[in-house]
């Protein structure tokens, strides 16, 4: 039996890239969810399943301005001048569409004297280079790990998995944080209780604190919901969770329950558990999210 053994240090990203095997459209897909994370908007890629492109893998804007996303992907390291020459075939792209700049997203190890190169190869346009090193270090960040996977069927470590879990804890109680104080904000600047109408008989909505207290509520029994099927399947063999998360788990089912009763917490009618989801998804929808809005 053959053991494959990952590499350490986030080496497996940077080797999977380099031996990179799965193709032209996937590699424009991945480069274009790289560039979204970077903070291009409008992503439109061109034909990456095959077709004229007109001169650009993908258009994107980047600070109010049209940028060109150029991919190359080769499988093994290449010279640098077959590099170089798929960029100055890539900028004729940028001339053509009148766009301000280009990324060009590779997965070759570019040294500094190189990029160097590339970027005054037309010194009147914005230039990013998305390197080996660079698109492997984006990859490794906690909030990448799925496209990670998806691209590069790499799982995460234990490690990577409480990392992960640390990140999208801390999200959610920075967006937390930033909804209370524009809430906050909106408060100080009206009276304490707003009125639905202009005359001061009308029905009054509810104070911060009791949609807060509602929507934590609700959110605590979805959840509690949703782990109790996660038990089931894990005692079932179904799924695998690494047992200091499950821990956790178990802790933050015990106090759920202590709070509001076992005999409050379900089982639901599909009537009554489609109530619960549109509480939730409506109070988060009046503190700032989307619509439907259901993460727990």
């Amino acid at each position: 039996m053959v053991i494959l053994l990952r590499r350490a240090e986030g080496r497996e990203t940077f080797y999977r890239l380099l031996e990179w095997d799965k193709g032209q459209a996937a590699s424009e897909r991945l480069a274009a969810l790289i560039l979204e994370q970077e903070g291009f908007r409008d992503i439109d890629p061109s034909h990456p399943l095959g077709g004229k492109d007109g001169g650009k893998d993908m258009l994107c804007e980047f600070n109010g301005f049209k940028w060109i996303g150029a991919v190359y992907f080769p499988r093994g390291q290449q010279s640098f001048s077959a590099i170089k020459k798929k960029y100055r075939y890539d900028l004729e792209g940028v001339y053509r569409n009148g766009a301000k700049g280009i990324a060009f997203i590779t997965n070759q190890e570019l040294s500094l004297m190189e990029r160097k190169t590339l970027e005054e190869t037309d010194d009147t346009l914005d230039v990013r280079i998305y390197h080996l090193e660079r698109i492997a270090n984006i990859l490794n960040m906690p909030k990448m790990y799925g496209i990670r996977l998806e691209y590069l069927e790499i799982e995460m470590t234990k490690e990577e998995q409480l990392a992960y879990f640390s990140y999208i804890n801390e999200q959610g109680i920075t967006r937390i944080e930033r909804k209370l104080d524009d809430l906050c904000e909106n408060i100080r600047n009206r009276s304490e209780r707003i009125s639905v109408f202009d005359d001061t008989e009308g029905d009054e909505v509810r104070t911060l604190e009791e949609v807060l207290e509602a929507e934590n509520m609700f959110f605590d029994k979805i959840w509690f919901d949703r782990h109790l099927s996660l038990e089931y399947r894990i005692e079932q063999g179904m799924e695998d969770v690494n047992p200091e998360i499950w821990q956790g788990a178990m802790e933050s089912a015990r106090k759920v329950i202590e709070k509001y009763g076992e005999e409050n917490l379900g089982p639901y009618s599909d009537f009554e558990w489609g109530m619960l989801n549109g509480k939730l998804s409506a109070l988060r929808w009046v503190l700032g999210d989307e619509w439907d809005m259901l993460d727990t």
